[in-house]
């Protein structure tokens, strides 16, 4: 009698849910102002934008983003080159803080600033696009430490 199966094996791979805890300490806030742009490292990192509540005085995060160069990033949101045109009008007209991360990974930049996002929803979506992460991690929580 002849078979009909196929000949061919199809594996079906199936990721496990992987999940990732990322601790993290910040630096010292940094008002957003042009004259403190070289107060800024150089270095690949993590960085969020931080505006004052209005009730209670507090801070509440308005953008994370990831840079090969945190002073760069820090300068081009003030910038005509900042396509995000609320977190420009907010950078011009609100006081506003800058802290980063250093990290040189790539991977872990990017797990970082989809963690950070996934926590907080800040408000300001770079070109509307909510962070991808590396793909590494279907889900990632972080811990902070206020530097």
């Amino acid at each position: 009698m002849k078979s009909n199966a196929s000949p061919f094996i199809i594996w079906a791979f199936h990721p496990s849910v992987v999940n990732a805890t990322l601790k993290i300490t910040w630096s010292e806030k940094v008002e957003y102002v042009t004259n403190n742009t070289d107060s800024i490292p150089s270095a690949s990192g993590v960085y969020e934008i931080l505006g004052r509540k209005k009730t209670d005085g507090g801070y509440t995060r308005r953008y994370v983003g990831n840079s090969d160069n945190l002073r760069e990033a820090y300068a081009k949101h003030f910038s005509s080159e900042e396509s995000n045109e609320k977190l420009r009008q907010f950078l011009k007209e609100k006081k506003s803080f800058f802290r980063y991360i250093k990290i040189n990974s790539d991977q872990i930049r990017m797990d970082l600033e989809k963690g950070l996002y996934s926590k907080y929803r800040h408000s300001f979506i770079g070109n509307g696009k909510t962070p991808s992460g590396s793909g590494k991690y279907l889900n990632i929580s972080v811990e902070e430490n206020n530097g």
